[in-house]
């Protein structure tokens, strides 16, 4: 019978040998449902602190954009603008030219300007990654659009309010999925341990133990990232951490901790 729950456990795994004792000889399963509930948690400190930087930077930068926005109406695939053409939209803190508009057939193409995207008569092209992609849109099938700062201003305000909500379950999907694919290959570190140590434990306890070994490191880079710290090495640290706390935990297989 398990002398501790899983509930003690992000507190425990820190210092405790008989907690690690317990899990490896007394608990059950793999504790994958546990450390979906811990990533759970303490995804929620992250995503806040994300949603107070984004909507700062937002509400300081994005009026610096969003007003050099000109009413653009799409009518039956051809795009017109209530401002003289070419018209530019401009990062005013680098200089950088977001947008080039030019609907009178001058330009044709991205590569001709350095703006990051080219809004022709019937075409939007936008750059990729390192400017060696573009990719082009045909607006032709467009019957009736019209987007202007206010409805941009409504977009951003929306993607600042909602962004955390959104994002969360996916950060929370993407971070599981790669920890139990970590504690998957620590289990096989694991059995290394145990074979140096002379300890008999079957793959699910060293996937218990590889699972409880890496929850000192998610709490502190989750405390890290809030706080805005910077970790030396913070990958291989984090390695560190939880392969010395896993051998801690084979080890204490060894002593009867109860």
């Amino acid at each position: 019978m398990k002398k501790y729950s899983l509930f003690q456990a992000p507190y425990l795994s820190f210092f405790s040998r008989a907690f690690y004792h317990d899990v490896g000889k007394n608990w059950k399963g793999v504790a994958f449902g546990y450390l979906l509930l811990l990533l759970a948690v303490l995804w929620i400190p992250v995503m806040i602190t994300a949603h107070m930087k984004l909507s700062d930077f937002i509400t300081r930068e994005a009026p610096k954009i969003v007003n050099q926005i000109p009413k653009i109406t799409i009518t039956n695939g051809e795009v017109s603008i209530d401002k003289p053409v070419p018209y530019s939209i401009i990062d005013p803190e680098s200089g950088t030219e977001i947008l080039l508009i030019d609907t009178s057939g001058q330009t044709t193409s991205v590569d001709q300007t350095e703006a990051l995207a080219l809004l022709t008569k019937d075409k939007l092209m936008i750059r990729q990654q390192h400017r060696s992609e573009i990719r082009v849109y045909d607006l032709s099938s467009v019957d009736a659009v019209t987007i202007d700062s206010d409805m941009a201003r409504t977009i951003v305000e929306s993607f600042r309010r909602w962004f955390a909500v959104f994002a969360y379950p996916f950060a929370l999907a993407g971070s599981y999925a790669f920890r139990i694919v970590q504690a998957l290959i620590y289990g096989l570190f694991g059995m290394l341990f145990a074979t140096i140590l002379k300890v008999t434990l079957d793959y699910p306890a060293l996937l218990r133990l590889s699972v409880m070994a890496v929850t000192p490191v998610l709490i502190i880079t989750t405390i890290a990232t809030v706080f805005s710290l910077s970790l030396p090495m913070p990958w291989l640290l984090g390695f560190g951490i939880a392969m010395a706390y896993l051998f801690f935990g084979v080890r204490a297989q060894k002593v009867n901790a109860a």
